[in-house]
């Protein structure tokens, strides 16, 4: 994986416990909801699961695409330079600080993403109902397409993260990868449900994970800015997230 992508997957991965409280709930009905043979059975049951978040993944990617798209005809319509590249780099390492701080429990006001979200949601959250009970692996593919846009502040900011990327392909990676990064948790959440119940509201974990973001922030953020190349193409955009 690029380097630039490393940080949206170790975001996803400091996320675990912001997915189990936000998704736990949905990935414990959806095992539930499967045949007893299936949930049973770890192959066929971890099928499944793939194909839930293959259908997740496609969705962050898509939206991560649109994301980037956006911001790369922000760059080409205003004829972005380099210190504007720079200025965008700044803004996202801050996002990612304020991921940082979101997670730890220290920005709740970035929860209001999600309330707009959710008016969204409600639109689409009839047709992800009229897939329950899943029965193939399809259906788990095409739920698992639509879970993707269930509002979540978290992955909110890592689409917006995508957009000040400013590029369309950097922003569909950066969501993919971000999406790779929450998998082990959810993957848990999926075999260990009723074990993690108690384990996803602990305040310290939270704050720990939070923690791990500020400092990812801060170090690739803020330590290591990127290089300026001329103003050709996208060239000035290439050291971006």
């Amino acid at each position: 994986m690029p380097p630039s992508h490393i940080e949206p997957l170790l975001i996803g991965l400091f996320s675990t416990v912001h997915c189990l409280v936000m998704c736990g709930g949905i990935v414990g009905a959806l095992t539930v909801s499967l045949p007893v043979a299936v949930r049973r059975d770890p192959r066929q049951l971890l099928a499944y699961l793939i194909a839930y978040h293959a259908g997740r993944l496609g969705s962050y990617a898509m939206a991560g695409l649109l994301a980037g798209l956006l911001g790369e005809t922000v760059v080409n319509l205003f004829n972005l330079g380099p210190a504007h590249a720079n200025f965008l780099f700044l803004l996202n390492s801050l996002i990612l600080l304020g991921m940082g701080f979101y997670v730890a429990g220290w920005l709740p006001g970035i929860g209001w993403l999600e309330h707009l979200g959710g008016r969204v949601w409600s639109h689409i959250e009839p047709v992800a109902q009229g897939l329950l009970p899943v029965q193939s692996h399809r259906h788990a593919l095409f739920f698992g397409a639509i879970w993707g846009w269930f509002p979540c502040g978290l992955s909110y900011t890592v689409l917006l993260w995508a957009a000040v990327s400013g590029d369309m392909v950097k922003g569909a990676l950066a969501m993919a990868a971000f999406g790779v990064g929450t998998l082990p948790g959810l993957f848990m959440a999926s075999f260990f449900s009723g074990h993690l119940a108690h384990w996803r509201q602990h305040r310290l974990v939270k704050k720990l994970l939070g923690v791990g973001i500020i400092l990812l922030a801060l170090s690739a953020g803020f330590s290591h800015p990127p290089p300026v190349a001329d103003h050709h193409h996208h060239s000035h955009m290439e050291n971006l997230p």
